[in-house]
């Protein structure tokens, strides 16, 4: 089936007015920053977007901003209590103030993956992206992408080179694990010193390894479909833990006076799909009428007003989510109608009709399932940032109702971005203007 649909509309990410443009914000605020993969340590995600959100505010308010430390009282799964650390920022003059919240996941997958795990994984998603997109080629045609997995004439998707380079690089891995390993070997024969030299080596190297295998185990992790992988429950701990936190906010009622009539969900790299799914989830919620304050209809109940009046942004920077989709899809068999419809109603947000062989023109057999869930939080402001020189991000083309912007940060030839929003003042100014002056 030749299915095309239009891109999201594109911007750059520009310096803008610091007099014009940042204004303090009219209500109360919180934000949920969401991390991304690596060694991360808490608090670490809360201090890195809070500092960037301070910095830029200053320079236009000089030093009417002022920052508080919140402790919030949580319940947790044994029926006691722990306690969240909050980043309270205010004004002078002013009685709303942006109160900034972290969810920390990198304890549930620390050392949970092995290289074994790994390279299994690894060569499951080469095959199963062989044969989705044997029988999708125009997915490759639709998607485009800059990466050497694609023509670049045509944008066809490159079967045997993304093949080539997956198998090889994880290959490359090993092999230099063993070589190391090796290395450590010869110097421990060394006389006198070589029984020292082995422990600081061999520690350094263990230490080493330990954290490329968390890096990439992350993502295997937080990516299996299958209940019953040994991996899906710390996946769902994952998920559910973000569901909490969201929840927390937008249930928040104002008897105690710390009702959010704004709140915003940000995600840095694999932290933007955790993020995604939180956000998905709170819309079944929603349908099953199951969100504190509001009906199935996203109602609220004393205000009269929509969800999307609360719950008003989403952003996005070094997103893989169109990667995701397009190497990690879980694999359905064309026959499977059925499953595959129910599939796209469970995971809805936002999420463009991609499927080109479970429809009525490519499937004889189809039959389509009505479905109740509605998609309450369709009309959400998704701003997404990327990078061309961060490989792991990219404009999002699958999901509908968003704007990328391409950050364009200078790198050189062959540098590598991820890391770089955090830092860049031009994209907090891009994030205050957008979201926080409602």
């Amino acid at each position: 089936m030749n299915q095309t649909f239009e891109a999201n509309s594109e911007e750059t990410l520009r310096k803008k007015s610091l007099t014009d443009d940042i204004r303090w914000v009219e209500n109360d605020t919180a934000i949920l920053v969401i991390h991304g993969i690596g060694n991360q340590l808490p608090l670490e995600t809360l201090d890195q977007f809070g500092r960037g959100i301070i910095k830029t505010y200053k320079k236009n308010f000089q030093d009417e901003i002022s920052i508080s430390h919140q402790l919030i009282d949580k319940s947790d799964n044994r029926g006691g209590v722990w306690f969240d650390n909050i980043l309270r920022i205010s004004k002078k003059g002013s009685e709303h103030t942006i109160d900034i919240y972290e969810y920390y996941w990198a304890n549930y997958s620390e050392d949970k993956a092995t290289w074994r795990d790994i390279n299994s994984w690894i060569q499951g998603v080469v095959s199963g992206a062989k044969s989705f997109y044997k029988r999708n080629a125009q997915l490759g045609y639709q998607y485009k992408d800059k990466s050497p997995f694609f023509d670049s004439k045509t944008g066809a998707f490159n079967a045997g080179t993304y093949n080539f380079f997956i198998s090889v690089a994880s290959k490359i891995i090993l092999a230099l694990d063993a070589l190391i390993r090796g290395f450590i070997w010869l110097i421990s024969r060394i006389p006198f010193l070589g029984g020292f030299a082995e422990s600081l080596l061999q520690s350094y190297a263990d230490n080493a390894i330990q954290g490329l295998t968390n890096v990439i185990g992350d993502v295997v992790v937080y990516n299996v479909s299958d209940p019953k992988s040994k991996f899906y429950t710390v996946k769902k701990k994952i998920q559910e833990g973000a569901v909490h936190s969201l929840r927390f906010l937008i249930e928040r009622n104002k008897v105690d006076q710390t009702f959010y009539p704004t709140v915003l969900v940000a995600g840095h790299s694999l932290g933007s799909q955790v993020a995604y799914d939180a956000i998905n989830r709170i819309n079944l919620l929603i349908n099953q009428n199951q969100i504190k304050g509001y009906d199935k209809e996203g109602i609220n109940d004393k205000t009269k007003v929509h969800i999307s009046n609360q719950l008003k942004g989403f952003i996005t920077f070094g997103c893989p989510l169109d990667k995701i989709i397009f190497f990690l899809r879980e694999n359905v068999p064309d026959d499977q109608y059925i499953r595959q419809q129910f599939l796209d109603h469970f995971n809805g947000f936002k999420q463009r009709d991609i499927n080109f062989t479970n429809n009525p023109s490519a499937n004889q057999n189809y039959i389509k399932a009505n479905s109740g869930l509605k998609r309450h939080l369709e009309d959400i402001p998704w701003r997404n940032y990327y990078d061309g020189h961060d490989y792991v991000s990219g404009g999002l083309d699958y999901y509908r109702g968003l704007t990328n912007i391409d950050c364009q940060f200078q790198s050189g030839k062959f540098g590598f971005t991820h890391s770089h929003y955090w830092d860049c003042e031009e994209f907090y100014q891009d994030i205050i203007i957008h979201f926080l002056k409602q």
